[in-house]
């Protein structure tokens, strides 16, 4: 791997920061590494390298608890930059308790993510402190832009209190988030999606309170036919997070514009990453936005250094197949995603259609 670029830093432990600026390879170069015969298959085998990557980023419950083990955190970002196009970055993070583990955890973290990263795209180290600034979107963070979090929306049953509200899950098709870029591409402000996921856990306690909601629909099922719509979607709903040996990330979507955050970006991205599935319809999206110039500040300084933003009880647990459905680079045709207009790569040109 070439040199990199790790920035250090001490706050509540100490954080070693890196990343990668990522390309669209030449499309007649990707078209050619598929296995099977024909474009479909090819995407299908880009998909599983996309998921397998997520997977990889996972951790056991004994890693998880072992407190010597650094803390990884990771971050997507896309950035539009008018008239020049989508600036597609990866940012890692490792957190440990001294120096000299976060700068060795650094170095290994940002080397098995350039060995394992998904070959569909080019993927290049930050080797300068100004490349790290330019892929972190450093430039952006400095105008002090408006953020917004968007979050699945929150399930009101009221028959189950004391467990009434339920929050929906992330779901997405093979081709839900090209949305999202052309939206992005559209944007006519410098605009960022920073999509951030950090190893999790179901906690004993939110394991509790979900066998508590099994057992609450068991007995209202008995009692009253208010619930009877809502008894296949809690009863998937449980099963899917109660399911043995699930993975968690806790993960995070902000989007961050220059000017005032327009409501049809927030749109675009949150209806594409929550939609209904044969098996398990959902209830959408929701935006939340700061509720003070201070809390502003604090979401802006968190996003900026790979720390999620507070929120409460499971609001940002998500299992693997809902993290692979948010957390995904735009592959694209080999004659491009219409609408969409990415940064060239600077030797292949690669990027635009």
């Amino acid at each position: 791997m070439s040199t990199q670029y790790f920035k250090l830093t001490h706050h509540e432990g100490w954080h070693s920061t890196f990343a990668f600026r990522v390309f669209h390879r030449p499309s007649e170069e990707w078209v050619k590494m598929r296995w099977g015969f024909n474009a479909g298959v090819l995407l299908e085998e880009a998909l599983d390298r996309a998921r397998l990557f997520i997977e990889s980023q996972s951790v056991s419950e004994t890693i998880f608890f072992d407190r010597e083990q650094p803390i990884r955190t990771l971050a997507l970002r896309g950035i539009n930059l008018p008239d020049t196009g989508v600036q597609m970055s990866l940012i890692g993070k490792v957190t440990a308790s001294d120096q000299e583990q976060a700068e060795q955890a650094g170095r290994e973290y940002a080397r098995e993510l350039a060995s394992i990263f998904p070959h569909d795209f080019i993927i290049e180290p930050a080797e300068t402190e100004i490349a790290f600034h330019q892929a972190n979107g450093t430039h952006l963070f400095d105008q002090k832009p408006n953020i917004a979090l968007i979050q699945r929306e929150k399930v009101l049953i009221p028959p189950m209190r004391p467990h009434q509200q339920i929050q929906g899950m992330w779901q997405a098709s093979n081709r839900s988030n090209e949305q999202i870029w052309r939206a992005l591409s559209g944007t006519s402000r410098i605009t960022m999606l920073n999509i951030m996921i950090q190893p999790s856990l179901l906690f004993e306690n939110e394991r509790k309170r979900l066998f508590e909601i099994k057992e609450a629909i068991g007995d209202t099922k008995k009692e009253t036919s208010e619930l009877h719509s809502y008894y296949p979607w809690v009863e998937e709903y449980v099963k899917r997070r109660l399911s043995p040996w699930k993975k968690f990330f806790l993960l995070q979507v902000h989007v961050l514009v220059d000017t005032v955050v327009d409501d049809s970006i927030l749109r675009s991205i949150g209806s594409a990453i929550t939609r209904d599935a044969a098996n398990l319809t959902l209830p959408g999206y929701e935006v939340v936005h700061p509720a003070s110039k201070d809390e502003e500040d604090e979401w802006r300084d968190n996003v900026q250094f790979l720390t999620l933003l507070p929120t409460r009880g499971m609001e940002d647990l998500a299992d693997i197949d809902e993290t692979f459905a948010v957390f995904r680079f735009p592959l694209r045709h080999e004659f491009g995603l219409p609408g969409a207009n990415f940064v060239k790569h600077p030797d292949t040109g690669s990027g635009n259609p």
